[in-house]
């Protein structure tokens, strides 16, 4: 602030100076008298920054201009000198016509108006006002930092801000992309208080004070939530076949930070050795998801395994029962394969027969007479060798190896647009004969 002694030694300071700035004016008679040209600009100055405030005047002749400060009614300058013996306060002019005040490094006490005046009788004057902006800042004192609450308490975060204009102080999760989807909305207020805080909360939050004036501030706060091991297993009952390699999945929840580790049925730790079991683990904020892969399993490994985490609040565990897949017998894979292979191949040939029965047996009799066995156009029983198809490798049965032919076949083929029958058969002879010459008629 700008002060000079007491009020009361200000103003008869000011009255004993007032002398000086009087002039004998009877020679001046019936010239105008001096005036202000304009208003004093009133001026805007962050804390900090230097300030100038102008007076400008005419017809000043031998009348002076002094600067005051209204608030502490402290004389500032007189005419082209400086009174006060603050440091900060300067003076510069051009002629008699523009006086301006220098403040240096202003603060907010140096908040307020600033009075130019003539010592004219009576005193003329006019007023400009400074004003001084503060950025915002936090207050330490009011700072809660970082926390560390129980899960389900109620717990207040406190963010004090101090400036010029009063600044606002806004909340808000300083992670947006929370999937979670609990993030706290941008609030306002110095104090933002959470309810029944759980983990889901648990995170930064950053408190940002603001009143235009740049630049704003922030500072954020840990919040952690401490809450008892938990965890959940994807599947509790896994598969796998002698041989082969498992693996078993558990994922927990904790904070602080829990113990995790595996243990078999008989309750020893399981070590990562390398070349039996690996162990991985993944942690994510209070989540951690453990691993467990065996490999080349024994009849041993199809145990009980369990997974266990623990912290200073308590401990938790869960089970997994891993459980052999008996392997498939080399039958059924024989005939699974046998089977795959066999009815593509029989597929392609039947769909050829088919074909050339379709082409050259166009007897409506036929057709209603079944004279086919299991697959239509396929020959089965001991035959003579067709050039066009060697049915003879079709005779024995794919998975007995056993001759499949019954007493009486009735199969037959399609070749050179004539019907043979194989084997013939004096009562099946006569059928055919009797067919033959009803189609030819």
């Amino acid at each position: 602030m700008l002060t000079q002694g007491t009020a009361a030694g200000r103003r008869l300071l000011f009255f004993l100076l007032l002398p000086l700035f009087m002039t004998a004016g009877g020679a001046d008679a019936g010239l105008p008298g001096p005036r202000f040209v304009g208003q004093i600009a009133n001026v805007t100055v962050t804390a900090g920054r230097n300030a100038v405030l102008t007076c400008t005047v005419e017809h000043l002749r031998g009348y002076k201009v002094a600067w005051v400060q209204v608030e502490t009614q402290t004389i500032l300058t007189i005419h082209t000198s400086v009174i006060t013996r603050n440091p900060r306060v300067g003076l510069s002019h051009e002629g008699h016509t523009v006086y301006r005040l220098h403040l240096k490094d202003v603060t907010e006490d140096d908040r307020g108006y600033y009075m130019c005046q003539i010592n004219t009788d009576p005193m003329i004057n006019q007023k400009g006002f400074l004003q001084v902006v503060v950025p915002p800042d936090i207050e330490d004192t009011a700072w809660t930092g970082d926390l560390v609450v129980r899960e389900g308490t109620n717990v207040s975060l406190e963010c004090k801000a101090r400036g010029y204009p009063p600044p606002v102080v806004t909340w808000r999760r300083e992670d947006p992309h929370d999937p979670t989807h609990h993030s706290v909305k941008v609030l306002e207020g110095q104090t933002l208080t959470i309810g029944k805080v759980s983990r889901l909360h648990m995170g930064a939050y950053l408190c940002v004070a603001s009143n235009g004036i740049q630049p704003s501030v922030s500072k954020r706060i840990q919040l952690k939530v401490q809450f008892p091991p938990m965890l959940w297993i994807p599947n509790q009952l896994e598969g796998a076949r002698m041989g082969t390699t498992a693996l078993l999945e558990c994922n927990t929840e904790a904070f602080p930070r829990s113990i995790n580790y595996w243990t078999n049925y008989r309750g020893e730790m399981i070590a990562a050795t390398g070349t039996k079991y690996d162990t991985m683990t993944k942690e994510e904020s209070y989540k951690t998801y453990m691993r467990l892969v065996i490999h080349n399993l024994t009849k041993e490994d199809f145990n009980t395994y369990r997974c266990i985490a623990k912290n200073s609040l308590g401990e938790t565990d869960g089970s997994i029962k891993l459980y052999e897949i008996e392997p498939r017998s080399p039958t059924e894979d024989s005939t699974e394969s046998s089977v795959s292979n066999g009815d593509a191949g029989e597929g392609g040939e039947v769909g050829q027969e088919d074909e050339e029965g379709l082409e050259n047996h166009t007897s409506r009799e036929d057709m209603e007479r079944n004279y086919t066995t299991q697959r239509r156009g396929r020959t089965r029983g001991k035959q003579t060798p067709s050039k066009k198809t060697g049915r003879d490798s079709q005779s024995m049965d794919s998975a007995s190896g056993r001759d499949s032919v019954p007493p009486y076949d009735h199969s037959f083929t399609y070749e050179s647009g004539a019907t043979t029958l194989l084997p013939p058969h004096p009562v099946f002879c006569a059928v055919v004969v009797y067919v033959v010459i009803e189609g030819r008629l």
